[in-house]
């Protein structure tokens, strides 16, 4: 395995070698180009101009592609994805993305940077900015690359939409749907968006358990499991320059949504001695809105004050699930009710100042205060055919607070037109407390540095050396326990758990040739209290828990390369390949043997390839994403869950009719489900004797459907 990922990035560094040349032939930067990026909007179409560590591409860069909105020219930034920041965590501090309009970022976590982006029709962009290292007039958060949308002059009053139908392995269509429609009204602008649709798909699993150490067949499954979601979600945006100096965006996003699940097994014993049917439906339901103001006040032009308010709701019901079981001689024999509801919310401020005192350098300093609660109850029953009897789970009813608050300053400094360094620290201060089945409080104190130096040794070559440290937010989710009836799985709710730190550092390269790059990152993981599971009794069972497990660490190498294919003879063709090979390692707990961390992949894969026939208006591709198997490790359980022939995605689309883009594709063309193997241990892991194996395949088959896009 570590000499196919040795072949695979020495084909890669071939590749771009290959790609180099095209650099020397790159079409001459308009003279007013190199001296200011604002010079850039006259900039012919073919071109691709470099400034000063910022790349500029002309919007009739991406009319190859067939772009209809900007989502669809940010994807084909060569060398850039897209991301939101870590919009999981709680609080605002780490969930600014890698995108500005304007100079500024549009959103943050209550409407996503793509919805943003498919929003803004291809007509109102004049062009696209790729910067590439910290520079003092961009605020970059901490991502090594941003791309800053430029509008043109006058853009807005203009709509957009989205027409998608999906026909499913179960023969069933999911229509869905996403318009916006964008107006000014004075110096404001205001979005009006609406999605929403509903989609059904069938999960057909086959099973087989073997027990006596796993040398005897005693069991065989067959589920399918129908599916349907349904949703909707209106948004609302406003953009108002309320003064030269200020200005306030508003962001409202709410959802409703049902799921529904219907599930019938029929089970055999090949010993012919049981045969049962077991079946079981749930319904579950919820819905959410949040909302987010942010305003920028202009102090002078060098001093300026961002203040953000963020407020979310979100409330759920699951159930009541009933697991009944049949056989052909007693019918009934007994069922077991799994019902469940929660609600959580979320209340964060933030405020900064900002400070740019000459062209060299830029701070930022501020504080943040977060108020984040998770109510969650669930109940078990069991039904003999006469009477419903409960069953008494721990940390089955729990509520958590937190209230968090965080110091930060950040500084960039431009030492030269080459080199610049970004620094910062951020301090954290949090007090968590539940109450319910399990009542516990506690308070963490943590210090959060970081640096990145970037050095650009010329156009085409940069590198990147950051180190820094993170700690991970408690998972509220994790306080309280779980269950899993189809697998038979339980999990303990663990009130003592502390979140993991680490400690990173990592070196990029970087390497631009023509309309395609190449980026090397290494990095190393040195991780305190690794987050897993521990084995805790209760009752004189054996449960897992989360809980922290030892020191870890992680050695990880990513490639990353989009390339032109002119030259292989495919005109117009690029395909983008993302290349990450993990090497963990943690201490078991149990066998005080070192293993890798339970979940972690080592090897991942995407390939995107693209071809475009302008003259025809057409164009094809394909994707395809695979994953190595993955280990998890339990008190007594080993998995491992495996991803078989990986995803291939296939489509062609066209732009010849109506000024619409319409695709047709296929989804899931190589599917032939997922493998999983779970070994169950007589006691414990550590032990070594095996009392069972479960192996299973599961799969949703191919999916098809037709997209249209367009703007109005």
């Amino acid at each position: 395995m570590r000499g196919l990922f040795l072949n695979a990035v020495a084909s890669t560094a071939l590749l771009t070698a290959m790609g180099a040349p095209a650099a020397a032939i790159q079409t001459e930067i308009a003279a007013d180009c190199a001296v200011a990026i604002s010079g850039c909007a006259n900039v012919a179409s073919s071109q691709v101009v470099t400034s000063n560590g910022v790349a500029i591409y002309a919007a009739g860069f991406f009319q190859t592609y067939s772009p209809v909105t900007a989502l669809d020219m940010v994807q084909r930034v060569p060398g850039f994805s897209l991301s939101g920041g870590d919009e999981g965590r709680r609080g605002l501090a780490d969930s600014f993305g890698n995108l500005l309009i304007n100079g500024s970022r549009p959103s943050n976590k209550s409407i996503s940077l793509q919805t943003v982006l498919q929003r803004i029709p291809v007509g109102d962009v004049e062009r696209i900015e790729l910067v590439q290292e910290a520079l003092p007039q961009y605020d970059m958060r901490g991502h090594p690359r941003l791309v800053n949308v430029i509008l043109r002059e006058g853009a807005g009053n203009a709509g957009s939409y989205t027409l998608l139908a999906r026909l499913s392995d179960a023969n069933r269509v999911g229509p869905n749907m996403d318009l916006s429609y964008s107006t000014r009204a004075g110096d404001a602008e205001f979005t009006f968006g609406l999605e929403g649709g509903w989609s059904g798909n069938r999960v057909r699993r086959r099973e087989k358990l073997l027990v006596d150490g796993g040398t005897r067949l005693t069991e065989r499954r067959f589920d399918n499991d129908q599916r349907h979601f349904q949703r909707i979600v209106p948004t609302f945006t406003m953009n108002w320059e309320m003064s030269e100096r200020s200005t306030l965006l508003f962001d409202a996003r709410a959802e409703w949504w049902e799921w529904r699940r219907t599930q019938r097994s029929f089970i055999d014993n090949p010993d012919g001695d049981r045969i049962r049917f077991e079946q079981n439906a749930t319904d579950n339901s919820g819905d959410m809105w949040s909302a987010t103001a942010t305003h920028t006040f202009e102090l002078t032009p060098q001093l300026s004050l961002q203040t953000i308010g963020l407020i979310s709701r979100e409330q759920w019901d699951d159930g009541p699930e009933a697991f009944e079981t049949f056989t052909p001689t007693a019918g009934f024999v007994g069922a077991t009710i799994f019902e469940a509801s929660g609600e959580y919310e979320e209340t964060a401020l933030r405020s900064t100042v900002s400070w740019n005192p000459n062209s060299r350098h830029s701070l930022e300093f501020g504080a943040e205060t977060a108020i984040n609660a998770r109510d969650s109850a669930f109940f078990l029953f069991d039904d003999d055919g006469t009477t419903i009897t409960p069953i008494d789970v721990p940390v089955s009813v729990t509520r958590v607070e937190e209230t968090r608050s965080e110091l930060f300053a950040n500084h960039v400094w431009s030492v030269s037109d080459r080199l610049s360094l970004e620094t910062g620290l951020r301090y954290e201060f949090s007090e968590i407390e539940q109450t319910g089945d399990a009542e516990q409080s506690r308070s963490f104190t943590y210090a959060k540095p970081s640096v990145t130096l970037n050095w650009r040794h010329d156009d085409e070559n940069r590198f990147r050396l950051s180190a820094r440290r993170d700690v991970a937010q408690l998972s509220f989710g994790k306080f309280a326990s779980s269950v899993d009836l189809s697998d038979n799985n339980s999990v303990l709710g663990n009130p003592d758990y502390v979140p993991q730190r680490t400690w990173t550092v990592e070196a990029e390269w970087e390497r631009r040739f023509g309309d395609g790059s190449f980026s090397l990152v290494v990095g190393h993981d040195w991780v305190q209290d690794l987050d897993d599971f521990i084995p805790v009794v209760s009752g004189g069972e054996v449960f897992d828990a989360p809980g922290n497990i030892g020191d870890g660490t992680n050695f990880r190498v990513t490639a990353n390369l989009t390339t032109p294919l002119d030259r292989f003879g495919l005109r117009n063709a690029v395909l983008d390949t993302f290349l990450e090979w993990y090497n963990t390692d943690v201490e078991d707990p149990l066998t005080f043997e070192n293993r890798p961390w339970s979940g972690f992949r080592e090897w991942e894969l995407r390939l995107d390839y693209r071809q475009t026939f302008p003259e025809a208006q057409i164009a094809w591709g394909w994707d395809y994403f695979w994953l190595s198997d993955g280990e998890i490790y339990r008190a007594q359980e080993f998995r491992l869950q495996g991803f078989t022939d990986g995803d291939l995605d296939l489509y062609v689309e066209t732009t010849r009719y109506w000024g619409v883009t319409i695709r047709a594709g296929i989804d899931g063309v190589i599917n032939n489900g997922d493998d999983r193997e779970r070994v169950f241990y007589d006691g414990s892991r550590a032990d070594g004797i095996i009392d069972a194996i479960e192996y299973q395949n599961a799969s949703m088959g191919d999916t098809a459907y037709i997209r249209v896009r367009g703007t109005f």
